[in-house]
């Protein structure tokens, strides 16, 4: 089982939907969960944050990354969007 399956699988063993992936990123990939569960993602990997003063033009869109060993990752910055990482 490689660690996109076992994310995948812990994710649905806790509830998650996931709306999209994406894993064949040069950096690694990606999960977006269904953005109703915004506030059940933060309770479980952000220590219980209030997702509401987050809500720029009314979107949330949780994600989880998986970044290959090695790899990098490019900042950019956004005026319309905030952004919570945790590492």
């Amino acid at each position: 089982m490689d660690i996109f399956e076992l994310i995948g699988n812990r994710l649905a063993n806790q509830g998650f939907h996931i709306d999209r992936y994406d894993f064949n990123r040069p950096w690694g990939g990606f999960f977006v969960l269904a953005e109703s569960q915004a506030q059940s993602f933060a309770d479980i990997y952000f220590d219980g944050m209030d997702v509401e003063p987050l809500r720029i033009g009314g979107k949330l869109s949780p994600k989880i990354l998986l970044v290959k060993p090695e790899a990098r990752l490019s900042w950019q910055y956004h005026h319309r969007r905030a952004e919570t990482w945790r590492v």
